[in-house]
């Protein structure tokens, strides 16, 4: 198939590479920034637009990868109406494209992306919807040379998955952030977690998280509690995450504190 990649982010760079892998021509990377869409386009042998109004009608697949907020905007002022055209992203529905276009829908990559970091995508689920049945074989033909993985889930569901998502790999990430800053305190490097971070996830996988969950507030410790409460006295913010944290664990255990 010949695609176009409009955005040249982290979604779009491990999207293009998998695609031009997998066979696929990318005519061209469409991104406002100069730079990077020479720098995608370049790796893909693809050509760089800036310009939407130089985008090619001519490939048979075209694929939005830009932020949400970013999205309606685009699409009003997108040139190509008679090609199938997609977004990757887990929280708009696929009504975004309903007053414009005849063939559209989601191609939605459940991984966090990160343009330095390599990940295999014939790992990862991919969430496919498509406004008919003719649109929706397209998107599966193009999402199952890439992953073995590809689910067809409505934009209701994403939604929740994509909720889901975000605080089991966000806001976990962001507590990350804050046992990274309490060790860097003591000049303790992070890496140090490491074997205790693989182990709780590959826990809650293979048991259930509610399974897997340990710690003082599991175990209705309080001393403990009240311990680490006067650590971060002097961090009010986190103090208050650990606190409700800790509310949240002691409630889901049925424990007292």
């Amino acid at each position: 198939m010949k695609i176009i990649l409009l955005g040249a982010g982290n979604v779009a760079t491990h999207l293009g590479f998998a695609l031009k892998k997998a066979g696929h021509e990318i005519l061209q990377v469409y991104s406002r920034s100069a730079s990077s869409s020479q720098e995608l386009s370049k790796k893909l042998k693809s050509k760089p637009v800036t310009d939407i109004a130089k985008i090619s009608p001519l490939a048979d697949f075209y694929i939005i990868s830009i932020s949400d907020s970013s999205l309606p905007g685009f699409i009003k002022s997108f040139p190509v109406k008679n090609k199938t055209i997609v977004h990757t992203s887990g929280s708009v529905g696929i009504n975004v494209f309903k007053k414009k276009f005849k063939s559209y829908g989601v191609f939605y990559p459940l991984q966090t992306f990160s343009k330095d970091r390599k990940i295999n995508l014939d790992e990862v689920p991919i969430l496919i919807e498509g406004n008919n049945s003719k649109t929706f074989e397209g998107i599966k033909k193009i999402a199952d040379t890439i992953s073995p993985h590809v689910f067809e889930t409505d934009s209701a569901t994403r939604k929740i998955i994509h909720l889901s998502a975000v605080i089991a790999n966000n806001f976990t990430n962001h507590l990350f952030v804050q046992a990274e800053k309490i060790l860097a305190k003591k000049n303790i490097p992070f890496p140090l977690l490491g074997p205790l971070l693989h182990e709780t996830v590959i826990k809650a996988i293979l048991l259930t998280p509610g399974e897997s969950q340990t710690g003082p507030a599991k175990r209705g410790d309080t001393k403990i509690i009240e311990e680490h409460l006067k650590m971060l006295k002097k961090d009010p913010s986190m103090s208050k995450i650990y606190k409700l944290l800790s509310e949240s664990i002691e409630k889901e255990s049925g424990m007292k504190l």
